[in-house]
């Protein structure tokens, strides 16, 4: 509700004073209300799902919250993008380098053969995401893409990067962007974040991921060259036999610690445009 509020009393205002930063990545919940929650959480501006296809919902409401489309691996170079709202922007590969369920598994010469066609969509088009190790250096497999692009004059509008800290440190991933920003020279998306140990899932809790959650948000507000960022996830996300931390609200869209901390963030983000646009 705070949302719409806002938008209604400052849709007259010039766009150049949002920065449309904050988003989401998430799915469909047993219920099929997530989307609910998407459309009511305050300065939330836009969201992803990982696939081409927008947010299943039951519910008939008319959407205001931008979806951005993702050509998650090979097997979606091809398919229809599908939502109710214009669509400005493309994802691309989600963590190609990993071999994991949730990673594309694409090499670098793969990826790079299949860039023409997502180019072909005629949208701004977002780096391929790899995992957080994979992402600065020559030798890395982000390295060797982007190389590989350049040299072929292939489009990249800017970087999409995954960042999950071991141990809650909000200056280190502050440095970490910037060391990505100065190798690409690149608006960047972070479009994976949050507090956790892949290997080791319980070893952050909910109060932790909500402290980083709040200060790494507003860290990357403040970073002109942070386009937007997105927490992961939304929903809980069940893992190798634990249940991480990390989610923002249950499946029944009751907020987790972690919900409020982002709440409080964009509620705190959403004020600061009001301030901006009175001044």
């Amino acid at each position: 509700m705070l949302k719409r509020l806002l938008l209604a009393a400052l849709m007259f205002m010039p766009t150049a004073l949002f920065a449309d930063k904050a988003g989401i990545g998430a799915w469909e919940n047993s219920n099929q209300t997530m989307l609910r929650w998407i459309e009511d959480a305050p300065a939330l501006d836009w969201y992803y799902t990982w696939r081409p296809t927008q947010m299943w919902s039951k519910d008939t409401r008319r959407r205001s919250v931008e979806f951005v489309p993702m050509i998650r691996d090979a097997g979606d170079v091809n398919k229809k993008i599908v939502s109710d709202l214009p669509v400005r922007t493309l994802l691309a590969f989600n963590e190609p380098d990993s071999r994991k369920s949730a990673g594309s598994n694409l090499s670098v010469e793969q990826a790079v053969a299949l860039w023409p066609k997502l180019e072909a969509r005629g949208l701004r088009l977002g780096s391929p995401a790899v995992t957080q190790g994979q992402t600065l250096g020559k030798t890395s497999w982000q390295g060797r893409f982007m190389a590989q692009a350049e040299a072929r004059g292939l489009r990249v509008d800017f970087m999409a990067v995954h960042y999950y800290s071991t141990n809650g440190d909000v200056k280190a991933f502050e440095n970490w962007l910037r060391a990505v920003h100065a190798e690409y020279g690149r608006p960047i998306w972070v479009t994976e974040f949050a507090y956790i140990d892949w290997f080791n899932v319980r070893s952050a809790n909910y109060a932790q991921n909500a402290a980083f959650a709040e200060a790494a948000i507003l860290m990357m507000e403040r970073l002109p060259f942070v386009e937007r960022h997105a927490w992961f996830a939304a929903n809980p996300y069940p893992y190798a036999g634990g249940a991480p931390q990390i989610n923002l609200v249950s499946n029944t869209l009751q907020p987790t610690p972690v919900g409020v901390a982002f709440d409080r963030a964009l509620s705190r983000i959403g004020a600061r445009r009001v301030a901006s646009a009175e001044e």
